[in-house]
């Protein structure tokens, strides 16, 4: 009985948490996004009618998505590319300004590449001491010129190991190959896995946890 209220509780939970967090990140972002808006029209003034508010966020929305696609539309023109490629090149130019640009669309690259996300596969290591098991995500096999794996003498793989239940940070580790075990679990069962503690196992859906 008791097994079957904890796993009608942690089903409840993988129910709950992510609709609320999607919900309050969406609402953050939906704030952040259109705040320009009503401090536009209002400035810096107290309290306003909360529908006209609203009206002022959604306009100022819609317009924001217009303009991307308008960016996005004279991007795919020669003479966009030919902009945003001049515009790269200067921003490039500019000390610490190009560090912090060509790290975040690194970022961009590895999250929207078409092999489907930054981790590849997940990995499983020892850590923190030997006999002691945890899960990894592979990032990069670094098969390229990479001075980590030149001044080791080793071939380092990057591995990501994410912290529980928050999988938002974690670590990076280098580890050589021949100590990591390459598991056929998907990334997505993996990150469950991660998420849960270890309470929702490869295969097993928050919907056979309810049926228990």
């Amino acid at each position: 009985m008791f097994k079957a209220i904890r796993n009608k509780i942690i089903g409840g939970l993988f129910i709950v948490i992510p609709l609320g967090v999607t919900i309050w990140l969406a609402a953050f972002i939906y704030s952040k996004l259109t705040a320009w808006a009503v401090y536009l029209v209002f400035g810096a003034e107290g309290d306003h009618n909360f529908l006209f508010v609203q009206i002022i966020r959604i306009v100022s929305l819609m317009f924001m998505i217009v303009m991307l696609f308008m960016i996005g539309q004279f991007a795919s023109y020669r003479v966009g590319q030919f902009v945003i490629k001049c515009a790269e090149y200067i921003v490039k130019k500019l000390p610490l300004i190009n560090t912090i640009y060509s790290t975040i669309q690194q970022i961009g690259e590895a999250l929207w590449s078409s092999q489907g996300g930054m981790f590849s596969q997940v990995v499983l290591i020892e850590y923190p001491k030997k006999g002691t098991w945890a899960i990894g995500f592979l990032t990069s096999e670094n098969k390229n010129s990479f001075e980590i794996n030149e001044r080791t003498g080793e071939e380092l793989m990057s591995i990501f190991m994410p912290t529980t239940p928050n999988p938002t940070s974690g670590f990076l580790l280098f580890i050589p190959r021949k100590d990591c075990i390459f598991l056929k679990m998907s990334v997505a069962d993996g990150m469950r896995l991660v998420i849960s503690g270890g309470a929702v196992s490869p295969g097993v859906q928050v919907e056979d946890l309810l049926k228990k």
